[in-house]
């Protein structure tokens, strides 16, 4: 009989035995539930991020037909051939049946040697680089001949799990819809094989001096070896010793997959191979214009954008694809820019290194069509060169501040139309007053009107930081359309942002701006608030007919009213046409303008985006490697600018710019921006009551309080420390006579006395940099500190000095001391006794405005 302790041992065994059963059970469970939940999100992933990028169908691409580049005929409105287009780069196609097997074997044994019994994806080679994923190395390797094609024809090869997994997939599509010699004749056609050189047949040329079918089987495997790493496999580096090196290689693959025998190898490793230096540069057919060449990049971005084709890919289809594409060109306006910009004496002016001046355009009409360009002055001697009007960023100055400033502010409200600001220093940055202006001076108080007419830098600061950097980079960047802002990155251990008020308002930004996006960008004014984008094409057909890309119907959107458009237009209306404006050298007669003038305190970039009724142009000017424009004229942008649109415009009736309904004339002041009063008509410098043309809701609603009247002494002059008059007279004090009685035996008449009623600004303002502004002398406070009357000082006057008959007149006192600031109401109304001296305020201590020239931007 078994005892009962050995029945209880048995029972716990069991007991245990059962419970690490359901633990591994359960462990079991939550695994395969796991892996079940991956699989489903691995599903997801594939079938909604992977497998609509997968597709990458090249079955009608081709490389043996022509492109065309259409315009539209503006007399007759048909599309009438342009241009054909021939390819750019150093290449040969060459069929499957004209690549040597010698060669194709080669590929094959040191690139992918079970290419012929694969799927598109080599899953052996696969799983080794998964293992090098989760050992911790680089995703490298493993890709079969199709994926590097895939790789090479697509711009998708980030280093990722993402792209190793689409790439995968589409291996496999890619697979089932093209036979391996179709793979492999576009995979020799596309390989890079260093020095310039695309494809077999160019590099056989360019390496051997041969024909492709003639290379020998030493020569094909010399050949394929460049293409694994063109820098380090090139046969002109270290005597082309590591060419050798895998060359060997790649006949000993060859030996070993049975390609070829151990004798054929050894004879082709002992071959001697003549390199021959051959030319690598492309001798182009014909020389694209600068439109065209512009044209021909703005697809290949778009092919890129749209089917995710490498660069190279959509080079070739746009040159050689048999695409039919439809241009914006106008001839006549092109015509006229290449009639100016080929011509370098328009613009003869050398640096001190010995550069030529250099200048770039862009013109857009009203329908965001880019109808003419050029990107450098002199003759195009190249295909593919830099592109000043689209390639280069440079430094806008002033050019910015009605994007960035002026336009989003009263968009905004946070300014109107009539708002006066102090054109004097905002702070003192390094010790020294900032920001100062092109024109030498500090103002003082300055309408909006003149701000932007002259280019006044405070102004534009002050208004900025009302409006914040914040807002005013968002309104550049996502309404007007001004690609190239930075918004924070190190450069060279220093942080760069153009989220700042010196970036922002006077244009000196991180990395700067480009032509073509100035000319979009002020093209939104004369356009009434609607930025379209620039487009050089409105479609493109491929070689079926089929529709490749559709730009009718190109991106457009309001970014600011239509009010806030004609308030724009009427301010830089006021550059090109105000006595003061900056863009004056612009203007020409018989047609509405409107702009803005630009340039930096190193004077390296100069330039005009200025706009008509029908054209907005933008013109930049400087030297390819930046360097100080000395100019005997006022800017050489204006004068490239008005070289090319006056002739544009010639024949076109002058109109204005749309003017929406409900505009009001206001009258207001000058120094205060309010309704004007009596005083405003008193002031030093003659009356300050301007004028504007307003909406409702912007007319002034309250009075000026700025402009007091006040009592001088016309006997009592102000002198300058030389003892020289100022202009200004000291206020009234208790003796000075109102008026005089002369009496006669015809009775009483009253003359004038010496007291006048002039107004003063009221105004306290901080002085910065110890800059007090030019308009300090007309303030109460400078009068007031100068005191009162030194003349009437209570001895009593008898006679005006101009009565012979003194025994007949009697002085009658003022009745109100000038250092009051109250208005004498016993005098009538005269001018002002200093209005002649209005451009010369006095030199008395520190008020003159000393300001230098511009260290920002200046306008």
């Amino acid at each position: 009989m078994a005892s009962t302790s050995g029945r209880k041992r048995t029972e716990h065994g069991g007991t245990r035995a059962r419970r690490i059963g359901k633990i591994i059970g359960t462990v079991v469970l939550i695994l395969v539930l796991t892996l079940i939940i991956l699989a489903c999100f691995a599903a997801v992933y594939v079938n909604t991020v992977i497998l609509p990028e997968a597709k990458l169908d090249l079955s009608d691409y081709t490389t043996e037909l022509s492109s065309t580049i259409y315009y539209k005929d503006p007399d007759t409105g048909e599309d009438v051939e342009l241009r054909t287009l021939y390819g750019v780069e150093n290449r040969e196609w060459v069929s499957y049946d004209e690549l040597p097997q010698t060669l194709v074997n080669a590929t094959i044994a040191v690139e992918d040697k079970r290419f012929y019994k694969h799927n598109g994806v080599d899953w052996i080679r696969t799983a080794n680089a998964i293992k090098l994923m989760f050992t911790g190395k680089d995703i490298q390797g493993g890709s079969t001949i199709t994926q590097q094609l895939i790789k090479n024809m697509t711009s998708y090869d980030d280093v990722t799990v993402k792209r190793k997994v689409l790439e995968i997939f589409r291996a496999l599509d890619f697979d089932k819809k093209h036979d391996k010699a179709t793979i492999m004749e576009m995979y020799l056609n596309y390989i890079y094989l260093g020095d310039n050189c695309y494809g077999v047949a160019t590099a056989a040329k360019h390496y051997f001096d041969k024909e492709l079918s003639e290379l020998t089987l030493a020569e094909c495997a010399s050949l394929i070896s460049i293409t694994n790493n063109p820098t380090v496999y090139s046969p002109y580096r270290n005597d082309g010793e590591m060419n050798k090196k895998r060359q060997e290689d790649v006949l000993n693959k060859m030996c070993e997959q049975g390609m070829i025998t151990e004798s054929e190898r050894d004879a082709a490793k002992a071959e001697t191979l003549a390199f021959s230096q051959g030319d690598s540069d492309v001798t182009p057919e014909s020389i694209y214009s600068w439109y065209e060449e512009q044209l021909i990049s703005d697809v290949v971005d778009d092919l890129m954008d749209a089917y995710g084709y490498s660069e190279r890919v959509a080079q070739d289809l746009v040159t050689r694809g048999g695409l039919q594409i439809y241009s914006c060109i106008d001839l006549d306006i092109q015509s006229i820019v290449d009639e100016v910009y080929s011509n370098q004496s328009n613009l003869n002016v050398v640096s001190k290194s010995g550069q030529q001046l250099q200048s770039a355009i862009v013109i857009i009409d009203t329908s965001g069509n880019v109808v003419g360009l050029a990107g450098a002055m002199g003759d195009k001697t190249g295909n593919l060169v830099w592109n000043n009007a689209s390639d280069a960023k440079r430094q806008p100055g002033s050019a910015l501040k009605p994007l960035s400033v002026y336009a989003p502010a009263l968009e905004l409200d946070v300014i109107s139309p009539t708002a006066v600001f102090d054109d004097t220093p905002v702070r003192v940055l390094s010790g020294s007053a900032w920001p100062v202006n092109s024109y030498g001076t500090y103002t003082g108080r300055m309408t909006l009107a003149s701000a932007v007419a002259r280019s006044s830098n405070p102004i534009a600061v002050r208004v900025l930081e009302m409006l914040s950097p914040e807002v005013s980079f968002e309104f550049l960047e996502n309404k007007f359309g001004i690609s190239t802002l930075e918004s924070g990155r190190t450069v060279s251990g220093d942080y760069k942002t153009d989220k700042q008020s010196s970036p922002l308002a006077l244009g000196g930004l991180t990395d700067g701006v480009t032509v073509m996006d100035m000319a979009a960008a002020y093209s939104t004014f004369p356009r009434g608030g609607v930025y379209i984008e620039p487009r050089t094409y409105t479609k493109v057909l491929d070689a079926q007919g089929e529709v490749l890309l559709d730009n009718t119907q190109r991106e457009s959107r309001t970014v600011i009213q239509e009010t806030t458009a004609w308030y724009m237009n009427d301010l830089l209306k006021g550059v090109v046409n105000s006595s003061q404006g900056t863009g004056t050298t612009a203007n020409f007669s018989g047609m509405t303008i409107a702009g803005k003038t630009g340039s930096t305190n190193s004077n390296n970039d100069r330039w005009f985006v200025g706009y008509t009724p029908y054209y907005t142009a933008a013109v930049w000017t400087g030297y390819q490697t930046p360097e100080r424009i000395y100019y005997s004229g006022a800017n050489p942008a204006c004068d490239m600018w008005k070289l090319v649109m006056e002739k544009v415009h010639k024949g076109l009736a002058n109109k204005d710019f749309n003017e929406p309904s409900g505009l009001k004339t206001v009258t207001y002041c000058a120094d205060s921006g309010l309704n004007p009063t009596q005083a405003c008509t008193h002031d030093l410098r003659g009356s300050r009551v301007v004028t504007a043309r307003v909406f409702a809701g912007d007319v002034p609603t309250d009075y000026c309080e700025m402009h007091v009247d006040v009592s001088v002494c016309t006997s009592s002059p102000i002198l300058n420390a030389n003892g020289e008059a100022t202009g200004l007279y000291h206020l009234v004090g208790d003796y000075c006579p109102a008026y005089y009685i002369r009496k006669s035996e015809d009775g009483e008449e009253t003359l004038p006395g010496t007291t006048q009623t002039i107004a003063l600004l009221n105004y306290s303002r901080d002085i910065v940099g110890g800059i007090y502004g030019n308009d300090y002398s007309y303030f109460l406070s400078h009068l007031q500190a100068y005191g009162t009357c030194t003349v009437h000082t209570g001895t009593v006057q008898t006679q005006p000095q101009e009565d012979p008959d003194d025994s007949q007149t009697q002085p009658t006192q003022s009745t109100s001391p000038g250092t009051t600031g109250e208005t004498d109401t016993a005098q009538e109304e005269t001018t002002s006794p200093v209005a002649q001296h209005a451009s010369q305020p006095p030199t008395v201590g520190q008020e003159t405005d000393t300001a230098q020239a511009s260290a920002e931007a200046p306008g």
